[in-house]
């Protein structure tokens, strides 16, 4: 019997390695809210560990013309595809993936990028015939590190948190994992490039890909 029947895999960092400017989205997103927030509050908010997407919601509820709610979502997006541009597999993904399917588990991808980038990557990598599900943040209401879409992944495949197991390679992924109550798999010896990073709490730690086969 599997121990761990559906395995839910990061994207960028994990499966895939981009060149996304990080910093620099933080800073332009940063640049916008200090336009639009009182100094006391932007104070707040450039010492708190936010995401992307984070900085992009504070934009969207203090821009009451939503414009530069408008212009933020543009940057990111821009900074996105040229971060794909030059993107290239993580080693040995397509032998781990067709290994994993061939012992009956359920793969499936969960992503913060946008549905367009991410199919995007999946053509030019040619991931979809390794995976069962993808998932992106256009298809939830709440983005990492909300736990919403494993809640949803383990719901659609039928699968209990026990039986699930999340990998990824930053402090979004391991806070997604424990507000999802399910063990994670920290892919990597760095976190996210780029984040001011939390620590990372992990139920494992695998420096490969491929070392996945000790866990599940």
């Amino acid at each position: 019997m599997l121990k761990k029947q559906l395995i839910v895999f990061d994207l960028d960092g994990t499966l895939i390695q981009s060149d996304i400017d990080y910093v620099g989205i933080r800073d332009e997103l940063r640049l916008i809210l200090k336009n639009l927030v009182e100094e006391d509050k932007f104070s707040r908010i450039q010492n708190t560990v936010h995401t992307i997407l984070e900085l992009v919601e504070i934009i969207e509820k203090n821009d009451v013309s939503g414009n530069l709610f408008r212009k933020a979502w543009s940057l990111v997006e821009e900074y996105e595809m040229k971060g794909y541009e030059k993107a290239f597999l993580t080693q040995n993904t397509h032998e781990t993936l067709m290994k994993l399917r061939e012992l009956n588990h359920v793969i499936v991808i969960y992503t913060n990028n946008s549905r367009k980038l991410t199919d995007f990557a999946l053509e030019k990598f040619e991931l979809e015939n390794y995976v069962d599900f993808v998932l992106t943040r256009d298809e939830v209401e709440n983005c990492k590190p909300n736990p919403e879409g494993l809640f949803f992944i383990m719901k659609r495949f039928n699968q209990k948190r026990e039986n699930t197991i999340f990998i990824g390679d930053s402090w979004v992924d391991a806070e997604t994992a424990i507000n999802a109550k399910m063990d994670f798999a920290y892919l990597g010896t760095e976190g996210a490039p780029g984040t001011r990073r939390k620590k990372i709490k992990a139920t494992y730690v695998i420096e490969k890909i491929e070392d996945i086969f000790a866990i599940v």
